[in-house]
């Protein structure tokens, strides 16, 4: 009798092993390296993953993406890097850690948060330069400070700002953090008096103890976060799939429910509308992130002019005359451009139309207008040598001060819509 509960307890001990070791090879742990501002996104994302496929354990090691990125230089294992930035990505790839080429799976834009007392009394972003303001922002190297910088460069060049804001606004540093909760963290916290975070940063359990102001479009910066395998990931084909499920329709909405943009470009519908709007408006929209309507008096009040003397030929005649208006990278900059960043350079295959209340359309090459190619001062003039534009067809018109015929001068703006290039086929 005991040498029979001796065999059966042995063939228990035997199949429970066997389990044991099956449920241990179905278990697997994906180890995902990813900037501190996803925390909140990736651990919901992580949540739908692991319902999605049994067995599978991802584990986050967040952090300021500089500081992952060495980590991975370093040899840290991992199986999925997802950083605020190309840079960051780009260290990590020359360290020969990636696998691949990344992709960009979401975007972000700036906002500055100030404790909900508000105790220096912030209400925009020019009173960063106020005397005494206690400002914590984060330190270099990581991705939101670097964006930070470029928003600090855009101030230093716009003519209301100045380089003396970026002086005031570098000298009201009190603190540099390690990553981007860290600076929401102190302003929350009310050990400082502001800081310059992503709006996804200002989540839930902080949001009743910060005030968050928006900071203008054409000065903001729109981040762009790639995400990639490494290259020795303990199971790829794992990896690829959580890196799938981000860039999916589902990984994405979560994404934007945490307040971020998503990286999905919307089809442009192949028609332009000529929109309902009085004689001295336009609308702005196409591949852009923030779609409005402008009137003369916008053009006037809230952005840099600028005035040119042109000649060009209308029909047989030639005309010389002045016009005041706005540049139109400067209100395309204000709309923000919804650039494909995985695509070199692919501003370079965007083209702006711009119609008229009539119908009459000209088209402006993305280039034209890019400071870092043509740099061309076309403007939405709203005035003529001194005065207001008074047409029949409206009051803002576009100037295009290079070209030697008028063409491309259209008169009565109602649209200027953003495209981009037809896609290629290779088949």
């Amino acid at each position: 009798m005991k040498q029979k509960l001796f065999v059966i307890s042995m063939l228990l001990v035997v199949i429970l092993s066997a389990n044991l070791s099956a449920s241990a090879q179905d278990s697997q742990t994906l180890t995902v390296f990813a900037a501190s501002s996803l925390i909140d996104a990736f651990e919901d994302i992580a949540t739908d993953f692991e319902a999605a496929n049994a067995g599978v354990d991802v584990l986050f090691n967040f952090g300021g993406s500089s500081s992952l990125a060495t980590q991975l230089v370093e040899g840290a294992p991992a199986d999925v890097f997802a950083s605020a930035n190309n840079t960051q990505m780009n260290v990590a790839r020359d360290g020969e850690r990636i696998d691949g080429s990344p992709h960009v799976f979401v975007k972000n834009r700036l906002v500055l948060i100030v404790p909900a007392d508000n105790p220096a009394d912030i209400q925009s972003l020019a009173d960063l330069a106020n005397d005494g303001i206690d400002l914590v922002v984060a330190a270099e190297g990581v991705p939101v400070r670097d964006y930070t910088n470029t928003m600090l460069d855009r101030l230093a060049a716009d003519e209301s700002y100045g380089e003396e804001y970026r002086t005031a606004f570098m000298a009201n540093i009190v603190s540099e953090e390690e990553n981007v909760r860290q600076v929401s963290a102190k302003v929350a916290l009310g050990e400082a008096e502001a800081g310059i975070v992503y709006l996804s940063d200002v989540t839930p359990d902080i949001a009743e103890d910060v005030i968050a102001l928006p900071i203008p479009d054409a000065l903001n910066t729109i981040a762009t976060y790639p995400i990639a395998i490494t290259n020795d990931a303990a199971n790829p084909e794992l990896a690829q799939s959580f890196v799938d499920y981000v860039l999916s329709d589902a990984g994405q909405d979560t994404l934007v429910d945490w307040g971020f943009i998503s990286v999905h470009i919307p089809e442009q519908p192949m028609m332009i509308a000529i929109p309902d709007v009085d004689a001295n408006s336009l609308t702005v929209d196409g591949q852009v992130l923030n779609p409005f309507t402008l009137t003369a008096d916008d053009l006037r009040e809230n952005y840099s002019s600028e005035t040119v003397d042109v000649t060009f030929l209308s029909g047989e005649d030639t005309v010389t005359t002045s016009f005041t208006g706005v540049r139109l990278w400067d209100i395309l900059s204000a709309a923000q451009a919804n650039f494909n960043a995985d695509i070199r350079n692919d501003k370079l295959s965007m083209f702006v139309v711009v119609t008229a209340s009539d119908g009459y359309q000209a088209v402006i090459a993305w280039g034209e207008i890019d400071p870092e190619f043509g740099n061309q001062p076309i403007l939405v003039a709203y005035g003529e040598a001194g005065v207001p534009i008074e047409d029949e067809q409206g009051g803002l018109r576009l100037v295009v001060p290079s070209d030697a015929r008028g063409g491309r001068y259209v008169s009565g703006i109602v649209n200027i819509s953003l495209r981009d290039a037809p896609a290629i086929d290779r088949e």
